[in-house]
């Protein structure tokens, strides 16, 4: 039925293939400053392939924002099925490319119309419509394509991916894409005109997913993010869809985007820092639901795990589990925990050194700091058994 309804929508609207997702799908997302990278816009139901090449002429922003600034890219034009461009990252960094279509209207039968916001969980839409008495009438929309992806030039040690493009739907990705390996977790956040959007469906998946079967259906917290872990590598995509009543607008009864954000996810190098990764992914999530026990879980227990500061240190499992307890009371102080910028030294099979970022995004500030770990793989599982952390003030 799912399919049915797709294929519907599609001949309904098929000269630009309204239906369906729209992807920017670059040769590599890997590059060297300087170097020349084709850059493909993609539309259809099979990620990451394409259907039929946008005109031209209904692209209204195509662009790059790298460390020299944001520039417009020129000259895209059709290549098969694609609309493709060429851009080039000027300096080291992360490089985002953007590009979308101008608004498009048009008309679906209420029994078409009413499937496809049902199947996209636009419930805020379906009781709009129903509280008007509209159930019964035809579904009419004007919506536009938002894609970006991110490349990875050279050293990525900024975090010009944090930078929202100010486009009116669009995924921002809070950590670097350019790092993630099977196993990580990614938070994204969704902005509707600037403004974090809670309640919204979130997807993401990888090469071959068709028919908006989604492997990653999620919904945003109340500031707008979702966090989305990855079982195996090659390019990822994140995909939303918003819609809200128009005002004023003879054609059209509701505005919507489609926005989506590929990257790539890199195998893990072996299975002790796969196991690793997944510790402090477990970690992290833990934290993020309010659990400090849970967290604890990933941390040896015994008397020897030790735990150094600036502050000092602390010895012990008990000892370090009571230190969380009086540093973060509540949910409020825990905030967000997120672990970026990861360096894996595997020093056998069952002993591994990382060092990464930390940062907690909080209501009031954002602490943030390096760490330091000695992670074991004992009887029990992976367990990290030497924690040296620092802190450092972020804007």
């Amino acid at each position: 039925m799912k399919n049915l309804l797709r294929i519907a929508v599609f001949l309904l609207i098929c000269q630009d293939a309204g239906a369906h997702d729209t992807w920017l799908v670059p040769q590599t997302f890997r590059a060297q400053p300087g170097a020349t990278v084709r850059v493909r816009l993609a539309t259809s139901e099979a990620f990451p392939t394409s259907e039929a090449a946008a005109a031209p002429a209904r692209i209204a922003r195509f662009t790059i924002r790298d460390a020299a600034g944001t520039r417009q890219v020129a000259g895209y034009t059709a290549d098969g099925t694609f609309l493709a461009a060429d851009v080039t990252p000027s300096r080291a960094g992360h490089a985002v490319v953007v590009a979308e279509t101008r608004p498009r209207a048009f008309v679906l039968e209420p029994e078409i119309f009413n499937r496809y916001i049902t199947e996209e969980e636009l419930n805020a839409v379906i009781a709009a419509r129903a509280a008007r008495g509209q159930s019964g009438a035809p579904g009419k929309e004007r919506y536009r394509k938002i894609a970006k992806t991110i490349l990875c030039a050279g050293d990525t040690g900024d975090t010009a991916y944090r930078t929202p493009e100010g486009l009116w739907l669009e995924i921002v990705p809070e950590q670097s894409t350019c790092a993630l390996r099977v196993g990580d977790r990614l938070t994204v956040q969704v902005l509707f005109e600037g403004r974090p959007l809670p309640g919204v469906k979130l997807a993401a998946g990888y090469e071959g997913v068709t028919g908006h079967g989604y492997p990653v259906w999620l919904t945003t917290d109340a500031n707008g993010r979702a966090v989305v872990t990855f079982d195996r590598p090659g390019a990822w995509f994140a995909r939303t869809l918003h819609m809200i009543a128009t005002k004023d607008d003879a054609e059209s009864d509701w505005e919507s985007a489609f926005s989506t954000l590929t990257f790539e996810v890199q195998p893990a190098t072996n299975a002790a820092e796969a196991g690793v990764r997944a510790l402090l992914a477990a970690q992290a999530g833990a934290w993020n639901r309010g659990d400090i026990e849970g967290f604890m879980a990933g941390y040896w227990r015994s008397e020897q795990l030790t735990f150094v500061t600036s502050a000092g240190v602390t010895r012990g499992w008990q000892g370090l589990l009571d230190r969380y307890r009086r540093n973060y009371a509540d949910r409020a102080a825990m905030g967000r925990l997120t672990f970026s910028d990861l360096e894996f030294t595997v020093l056998s099979p069952d002993a591994v050194v990382v060092l990464g970022r930390w940062e907690l995004q909080r209501a009031a500030d954002r602490p943030a700091g390096l760490f330091t770990l000695l992670v074991r793989k004992l009887p029990e599982g992976w367990r990290v058994v030497y924690d040296h952390t620092s802190s450092f003030t972020t804007p």
